[in-house]
């Protein structure tokens, strides 16, 4: 399933153990920082095809999820719940609400991706069984 990643690749010296290749270096060195369309593989791998001869494969923190145009994420009474990847911070996402008409109820608010993360499992998360013998 293809999907629009960031790459954001912050320590190049494993790429550069792994990589004997300067020429397949300089890919992930000039691919850093761009926006791509990128299969995730199931292991949360991400391939970006660059060119029809070149691609890279990036490692699940060597890149960020992008939503770049508002996209509903539910209903919050009579108000739609907006998010999109913030612009000015790739670890995060953009929340606001709308009214029916589409006029902004509440100005965005920035929330780091990992408390997103933590809330939903916190909320929806299955809950352990305590052990009895404890």
């Amino acid at each position: 399933m293809k999907r629009r990643i960031k790459v954001t690749i912050t320590d190049f010296e494993p790429l550069k153990e792994n990589l004997n290749d300067p020429a397949e270096m300089a890919l992930y060195e000039s691919a850093n920082g761009n926006t791509y369309d990128a299969e995730i593989e199931h292991d949360g791998y991400a391939v970006v095809d660059l060119s029809e001869d070149d691609y890279i494969e990036l490692a699940p923190g060597e890149y960020q999820l992008m939503i770049e145009e508002w996209t509903n994420a539910g209903q919050v009474g009579e108000l739609t719940l907006q998010t999109k990847s913030d612009p000015s911070d790739d670890k995060a996402l953009l929340y606001r609400t709308v009214d029916t008409a589409g006029n902004e109820a509440q100005a965005p608010v920035s929330l780091p991706k990992q408390v997103v993360e933590l809330v939903a499992k916190t909320w929806f998360g299955k809950k352990q069984k305590a052990d009895a013998d404890v």
